[in-house]
């Protein structure tokens, strides 16, 4: 039986990513609610990078991304800073999807990440 990879998360019951059988979901959201939308998106990036490096692969290996967006008319803004992380090489594009969410509190952007782990032999 493969074991479940859990990535800690900085709330108690709850983990920034799981890794099992090749597979990694991980979450990119803001460690700071009080910081504006940019910002708050930057560290959203960031998180989600640092998630799926702990779980052995990374942005290029998406396969989808599911966008939490606290304002889709805000979207157009969000483009642009995905299209800088994202970067310029077709192979690298994930399935992507943006929808408006009510957030508790000031939160403004959550990512949901799957992606496939390029070491795993689909053991786990």
């Amino acid at each position: 039986m493969s074991d479940i990879l859990r990535i800690p998360g900085n709330v108690p019951s709850r983990c920034w990513g799981s890794a099992y059988k090749g597979f990694v979901w991980a979450l990119g959201m803001s460690d700071d609610f009080s910081l504006d939308f940019e910002e708050q998106a930057k560290r959203a990036f960031d998180a989600l990078d640092r998630g799926l490096a702990a779980a052995g692969t990374d942005r290029t290996r998406l396969i989808t991304v599911q966008v939490y967006l606290y304002d889709i008319g805000r979207k157009g803004e969000f483009d642009r800073w995905w299209a800088d992380w994202i970067g310029n090489e077709p192979q690298h594009w994930p399935m992507r999807s943006c929808v408006q969410v009510t957030f508790a509190g000031n939160n403004k952007i959550e990512l949901l990440a799957v992606a496939a782990c390029p070491d795993s032999d689909g053991d786990g």
